[in-house]
């Protein structure tokens, strides 16, 4: 039990950190620019949330499998076979996540005004110091609640894993796929256990972003600045 308690953690720590990584600037980028093809691409980000976690899983598959091009290149030149390990399952994590940490970056994004923008411009702040000073700041709210959502959906997953990375112990059982196998073999205390603590988890941290998102925030002034 502790293995996979340990497990979860790791994969969903990890998969939390590059899923806001990428996600905080993916969001950015597609807040600041229109360009053509941009609404196929949100809705490719998007499809995770919409498709059954199994579909997902086996859409991964099929990118990472030993019998696809990037699988292949891993295999034929590291000896490395992604498919049924811890890392497998973080991809899954990554992928499920990720929509749910993009659209709370590119929403909190927007809320920053242009007048703000523009003051720090004219303030002499660079377009670096704008995104860490000015935009980061007034979005963080917003931001951090995708990050904790981003948490908890990774901590969740079970469909997806299950396809990419099986149910190994110690190796990629996970807490959700622990608390399904023990009650389908009558495990009911260990069942119950993993429940609770994966409830009070999630709880907390699902109460901890409708705070943070239901906050009333007020527009900084780009005087309250320093760059």
């Amino acid at each position: 039990m502790y293995e996979a308690i340990f497990l979860s953690l790791k994969i969903t720590g990890i998969s939390t950190l590059i899923t806001s990584f990428l996600g905080i600037i993916t969001a950015y980028i597609f807040s600041k620019h229109d360009f053509k093809g941009e609404s196929i691409l949100e809705t490719l980000f998007l499809m995770p949330i919409a498709l059954p976690p199994t579909v997902v899983g086996y859409l991964i598959m099929l990118g990472i499998g030993r019998k696809s091009v990037f699988g292949q290149f891993l295999y034929k030149n590291f000896g490395i076979n992604i498919l049924f390990t811890w890392q497998a399952a973080c991809i899954a994590a990554i992928v499920v996540s990720f929509p749910l940490i993009y659209q709370n970056a590119k929403n909190a994004f927007k809320y920053v005004g242009e007048d703000v923008k523009d003051a720090a411009r004219v303030d002499g702040a660079c377009e670096l110091k704008l995104f860490w000073f000015i935009i980061i700041p007034i979005a963080l709210n917003g931001i951090i609640g995708g990050v904790i959502l981003a948490f908890v959906r990774a901590l969740g997953e079970f469909g997806a894993t299950l396809i990419v990375a099986g149910n190994i112990p110690g190796q990629t059982q996970t807490i959700p796929l622990l608390i399904y196998f023990s009650i389908g073999s009558g495990d009911n205390k260990t069942a119950n256990m993993l429940e609770i603590l994966i409830m009070i988890i999630s709880m907390s941290l699902v109460l901890i972003t409708n705070r943070l998102l239901k906050r009333d925030e007020t527009p900084k002034k780009s005087s309250d600045y320093i760059w």
